[in-house]
């Protein structure tokens, strides 16, 4: 499979490091809730038919009402959980040796997607909140930019410690990269030495 499927335009020398999606955890709440609300009506409707006189009878305005209202309910809750399903398997951050990119699904036909390169990154920070989160090791990735209130999130993704150590490396050797390519930015200015020794004289 190729992994370039997740995003256009692939720069040269480029590649993917982490492929990330939220924990399970997100989408296996929403699958508990699917067999619930699957189960618990038929439920209800045996006690119903067992426990009073009423009697199913194939083809009366009732047993065709009965009929169109379930249908119309598991259609409902199905695309509840398929919408979910969507959003959480389309959710993906692609962490490659150059740039961090951020696709999200809004919605079915909606989606968006930002990318940031790696030399840009100010701060990482990793957050777990909760018993859960520890216990299952799942959490938040924060990734602050060179940009004015400009941040990444990755959401419940699995081992956020670790994820956030990897980009803070990555990013230390892209920095790395960046200076050894461009060896008269290092150099001290005639300026900035002057200023230098200005301040040493005071």
């Amino acid at each position: 499979m190729d992994q370039f499927k997740y995003f256009p335009n692939k720069r040269p020398d480029e590649e993917i490091i982490l492929l990330l999606r939220r924990h399970w955890h997100a989408i296996v709440k929403y699958f508990l809730v699917l067999i619930l609300e699957v189960v618990l009506p038929v439920i209800v409707f045996i006690i119903f038919t067992q426990f009073t006189e009423f009697v199913w009878e194939k083809g009366s305005p009732i047993s065709v009402a009965v009929f169109f209202s379930a249908s119309a309910y598991y259609l409902f809750i199905w695309l509840f959980f398929f919408h979910h399903w969507v959003e959480y398997y389309l959710d993906v951050w692609v962490v490659t040796n150059q740039r961090i990119i951020n696709i999200e699904q809004k919605a079915l036909f909606s989606r968006t997607v930002s990318e940031l390169n790696i030399d840009m990154i100010q701060d990482v920070t990793s957050e777990v909140k909760g018993k859960l989160a520890t216990i299952l090791k799942f959490g938040d990735v924060h990734i602050q930019t060179a940009a004015e209130e400009k941040r990444f999130i990755f959401e419940q993704i699995p081992h956020p410690q670790e994820v956030a150590t990897r980009i803070t490396e990555l990013h230390i050797k892209q920095e790395k990269k960046v200076n050894s390519s461009n060896p008269i930015s290092q150099m001290p200015s005639e300026d900035s030495s002057n200023e230098s020794n200005v301040s040493q004289t005071f």
